[in-house]
């Protein structure tokens, strides 16, 4: 008998935790930071070669799967940079603290110039946050492009 009381306490205060964490982890959070390559890909590391980062992300309790758009800009220079967007699907494990995630996208590099180009991204990334204030780390394949990025960022 006492174990079937623990467990109803325990199942209590699941419920009533629930809803406060599905408050933290919903919603939508923006993403901001810089990257660089990571690997010796199609262009060197250079100061030069930094992207400027920007992202909304959609969040719904109770669907594992997030939304993500983002943009970035190579170069940091929006006129001759390279822009880039693109839209992904972020798999986040919703833990309180720390959210490891992977994610996998389809954009468009270099939109709006004459080498514009569409394709595939894949990569992971973990965010450490206190409800919508954080810092992520995440790294990026893009394979049109053949670049691997690393970003470093704040999300809100």
């Amino acid at each position: 008998m006492p174990n079937s009381r623990l467990l109803s306490c325990a199942a209590l205060m699941a419920l009533l935790a629930s809803p406060a964490l599905a408050r933290a982890q919903g919603g939508l959070s923006f993403w901001v930071g810089a990257g660089s390559p990571i690997a010796r890909d199609s262009i060197p590391r250079t100061l030069k070669n930094l992207d400027a980062y920007a992202a909304l992300q959609l969040d719904v309790p109770l669907i594992p799967v997030g939304l993500r758009g983002d943009v970035s800009i190579g170069s940091a220079d929006f006129t001759d940079g390279q822009r880039n967007a693109t839209a992904s699907l972020i798999f986040p494990l919703r833990l309180p603290f720390v959210q490891p995630y992977g994610m996998l996208g389809y954009g468009v590099y270099d939109w709006g110039k004459v080498g514009e180009e569409k394709g595939m991204s894949y990569g992971a990334g973990v965010r450490v946050h206190a409800a919508r204030l954080g810092v992520f780390v995440q790294v990026r394949r893009h394979e049109p492009l053949k670049r691997t990025l690393g970003t470093i960022g704040l999300t809100f």
